[in-house]
């Protein structure tokens, strides 16, 4: 059962645990992430546990009252009201607490299950995110594309497949893949961690996961019971968008184990679930693209992904992602047609008329508050096309009049634009032939 909140975007609410039982986890486990928290945090409130361990007050105190019935922890202050109860760790329970940490540094949100996440991901798959020219009109607006491009990039997004931008470099392969973000509507739910076979998976990211606050006005302060109104485990955040390049290796599409810490981080793709996973610059990594590619196969397929723990013990997880490719390498020469079936919908960014490119650099020149003219226009359309053999890029009017600007600032003039300051920028921009 889902609660019902007044923000309409989101498809599934995960209601609180009621008891400890409802956590889907040991009552072991919880003890020992108790035992951490009192460790590091000294003598803390039950309110203040509870706010750590992402559980109601009821549910962390269920924890405490084994803590102290088996005298790991001893009350420090009592009151009439349970929340501003402060606890400690008695010497046994510190004890307990550094072999504890021994075992898992992990201190935190106590953990969703595997089911719990696999559940959750079903729910709010990205595959139900349904969007329609105009939603997909309101996502670009203002961005100058070749004609037709929105009305093929559009069905795309909603199949929830993959897709392989392709075409020469410098056209806006990334800056389109990272404005599809916008067309898909809804957030999504991302846990703090995962538990597998009480091993802890470390899932929400901030560099990856922008969180959105969950229904509270600017000017209240939410109550605990309000707060307790869903399950705190988890993150209301935007769908993601997770980008890698150059730097993607095999070794980031599986589980990341930090010996030191002795709990995992999340590989990207996981990370991804719910919103998109945009493989940039394919074909410039250090691994060979087609070992990258036949990572995918599976997946891309079956819409899961198998882990495997260091133990050996190998578990799946939901694959629900729209996964980018973004190159300027002709696919064919990236991957063979077998795999290349596999990928839902393969679109090629070409380059502009010259009404779309002179448009973009009208835009440049508002953006930057420089008259343009036609003459202007007409130099730089024909200094590219022509007396370059240069075709015509998207990329081209922002970074040559980013150059007149720096020309500009350099010799302490105002902003002006002509052709003699155009041919310089040109200049050095351009590479002579």
């Amino acid at each position: 059962m889902t609660g019902e909140f007044p923000d309409h975007r989101i498809s599934v609410v995960p209601p609180p645990p009621g008891t400890l039982e409802e956590t889907g986890l040991s009552l072991a486990f919880i003890v020992e992430l108790i035992c951490k928290t009192l460790y590091f945090g000294g003598v803390l409130s039950l309110s203040s546990i509870s706010e750590q361990l992402a559980l109601p007050v009821s549910v962390a105190n269920d924890g405490m009252e084994f803590l102290k019935r088996e005298r790991l922890a001893e009350v420090k202050k009592g009151g009439d009201f349970l929340p501003a109860y402060t606890f400690a760790l008695t010497d046994l329970g510190r004890e307990r607490a550094r072999d504890y940490h021994q075992i898992s540094g992990y201190v935190g949100a106590v953990p969703v299950t595997l089911k719990q996440y696999t559940d959750a991901a079903r729910k709010q798959t990205v595959r139900r995110m349904k969007v329609n020219r105009e939603s997909v009109q309101r996502a670009f607006e203002g961005v100058i594309l070749t004609h037709g491009l929105l009305d093929r990039l559009g069905p795309a997004v909603n199949s929830g497949r993959s897709v392989f931008l392709y075409g020469p470099s410098g056209n806006g392969k990334t800056y389109i893949a990272e404005r599809l973000i916008r067309v898909l509507s809804g957030r999504v739910f991302i846990p703090h961690a995962i538990s597998v076979d009480n091993q802890v998976i470390r899932v929400f990211d901030p560099v990856n996961h922008i969180r959105v606050d969950f229904g509270a006005r600017p000017d209240t302060v939410r109550s605990q019971d309000q707060r307790d109104e869903f399950d705190r485990r988890w993150l209301l955040c935007e769908r993601p968008m997770v980008i890698a390049g150059g730097e993607l290796t095999l070794a980031m599409l599986d589980l990341s184990f930090d010996p030191v810490s002795n709990y995992y981080e999340a590989p990207l793709q996981l990370k991804a679930n719910g919103g998109v996973f945009l493989i940039d610059d394919l074909g410039r990594q250090l691994v060979r693209p087609l070992d990258l590619l036949n990572r995918w196969i599976v997946p891309l397929e079956k819409s899961r992904d198998y882990l495997t723990l260091k133990n050996g013990k190998k578990f799946e997880i939901p694959f629900d992602q729209i996964i980018l490719f973004s190159t300027n390498i002709e696919p064919r020469q990236l991957a063979d047609e077998a795999f290349l079936r596999r990928i839902g919908y393969k679109i090629k960014i070409d380059d502009l008329e010259e009404g779309e490119y002179a448009a973009i650099f009208r835009q440049v020149c508002e953006r930057l508050g420089v008259a343009c003219s036609a003459e202007v226009i007409r130099y730089m359309v024909d200094r590219s096309d022509g007396m370059q053999r240069i075709r015509l890029s998207a990329c081209h009017p922002n970074d040559v009049l980013s150059r007149v600007a720096e020309i500009c600032q350099y010799e302490g003039t105002p902003l002006r634009l002509d052709k003699e300051i155009l041919a310089r920028a040109c200049r050095d921009y351009f590479m002579e032939l």
